[in-house]
């Protein structure tokens, strides 16, 4: 991301806000006081080793479960401890680490399954607007289960995005993509940004996606922040280098 534009972006009002999260399941302390916060229509990373506490920040942004303690804010409205479908209707989506699509629909009705909410509306086209921005509409009358990994991925996002998300949280959207799926789905992502005026979260294992989309990054390790900054600040801290990135520099 340009520096110029990651630098305006850190000017703008916070519209996520992250105050002390914490959460604890028995014994694990899964996140720990985690603060942040994410400016409207910024992409913003989310990266650590397995087992930081990524896809737990997320299912508690989500509302898939609630946090031990703390406080999160979207546009200045409480929404942790939020149920899914409550925080859906204040525009917040995501995807998931283990795809959940409804593997014997055809792609097409997996789109029209997240478009069912808009009662009267003419949901075939925009399902098949959605599908042709995501480049599936070729595949609409393919079963699901019957795509690519890669074409299954693209999937997810387009039925996150039928629930018009202000929000977009995408857990891992990368996986199982070759190099060019991966060159090609970070300029889709950018393109879905400034389209759809999307602020994105984006939790992803292949670092040099990240470092080329986000304007700032997060760094988690044992459910703790380590580090927030630009993406050359979180190439260059000496705490991340030892805790996650390593060789990879």
């Amino acid at each position: 991301m340009e520096t110029a534009e990651a630098e305006a972006m850190s000017e703008q009002a916070a519209s996520l806000e992250l105050h002390g999260v914490s959460r604890r399941f028995g014994g694990l302390q899964a996140l720990s006081d985690v603060s942040f916060s994410v400016q409207e229509g910024e992409i913003f990373g989310l990266i650590g080793p397995n087992g930081a506490g990524k896809t737990t920040l997320f299912n508690l942004l989500s509302g898939v479960t609630p946090p031990t303690s703390g406080m999160i804010r979207w546009r200045g409205k409480r929404c942790h401890g939020l149920s899914p479908d409550a925080l859906n209707r204040l525009g917040i989506a995501r995807t998931f680490q283990n795809l959940r699509l409804f593997g014997e629909l055809t792609v097409l009705e997996n789109v029209l399954v997240a478009l069912h909410h808009q009662a009267g509306a003419q949901l075939e086209p925009q399902a098949l607007a959605l599908l042709e921005e995501l480049d599936l509409a070729h595949l609409a009358d393919r079963r699901a289960d019957e795509l690519a990994y890669g074409n299954r991925r693209r999937l997810e996002i387009a039925r996150a995005l039928a629930t018009k998300p202000t929000l977009l949280l995408l857990d891992e959207p990368a996986a199982g993509m070759n190099p060019s799926e991966k060159d090609q789905l970070c300029d889709l992502l950018a393109e879905m940004r400034q389209r759809h005026q999307l602020t994105l979260i984006v939790i992803e294992h292949h670092v040099p996606l990240l470092m080329q989309l986000c304007h700032r990054m997060a760094v988690l390790d044992f459910g703790r922040l380590i580090a927030l900054g630009s993406p050359e600040q979180i190439r260059t801290n000496p705490r991340v280098i030892e805790a996650y990135l390593g060789g990879a520099r």
